[in-house]
């Protein structure tokens, strides 16, 4: 079976609210403001969350058997270069997503993919999209698809990674092509 959990715990307003209050003496120790603080509060939330439905698994006898993926859907928009340690533009350009006013260093994100019967990590470092995770999951679970109807590839296959963003600049493996100023940047250690 399937089940798609989609959570808005760490969803804005980040005000002093019922997600946040659980975790209020944890994160006000921490050296953020609190529109920060709160935000971390629904993340923890969400990590709690998880746990739950981890623990449920296991008891039902059913986590061996369950594929657990994870992402987020989108950036914070608040406070993101504070928890990040780096300006990726103005609160406005962010909040809006002005791809011409940004970095596109704002987009980095990280994909969960977790079973308890996996051995060991299989760390993927390529560029990818959230249309790449259907035919990866698809994959791993020996689903049947047409891949001629999916936009994405599967991450752990050999195919270069590809991402295009919705300004029409786009990033590979090998480089960043900057729609705005009409410039490739190649990615570290890349020569062209």
């Amino acid at each position: 079976f399937h089940v798609y959990y989609l959570t808005i715990s760490g969803h804005m307003p980040y005000s002093d609210n019922r997600v946040v209050a659980p975790y209020r003496d944890i994160v006000r120790a921490l050296p953020y403001s609190a529109v920060t603080q709160n935000y971390v509060a629904t993340v923890m939330e969400a990590d709690r969350a998880l746990k739950c439905l981890l623990d449920k698994l296991e008891a039902a006898g059913k986590l061996d058997r369950t594929l657990i993926a994870v992402t987020g859907d989108h950036i914070p928009y608040f406070n993101i270069d504070v928890l990040a340690g780096k300006k990726f533009g103005s609160s406005d350009a962010i909040q809006a997503l002005n791809e011409s006013a940004i970095d596109f260093d704002v987009y980095k994100n990280t994909l969960i993919l977790w079973s308890a019967s996996m051995t060991q990590p299989v760390p993927v470092d390529k560029v990818c999209c959230q249309v790449d995770i259907l035919p990866t999951l698809s994959n791993l679970l020996g689903l049947p698809y047409d891949s001629r109807m999916l936009a994405g590839s599967d991450l752990l296959s050999d195919a270069p990674g590809l991402v295009i963003f919705s300004s029409r600049s786009w990033l590979t493996d090998r480089g960043f092509y900057d729609r705005y100023t009409q410039t490739f940047t190649p990615a570290e250690g890349e020569t062209m």
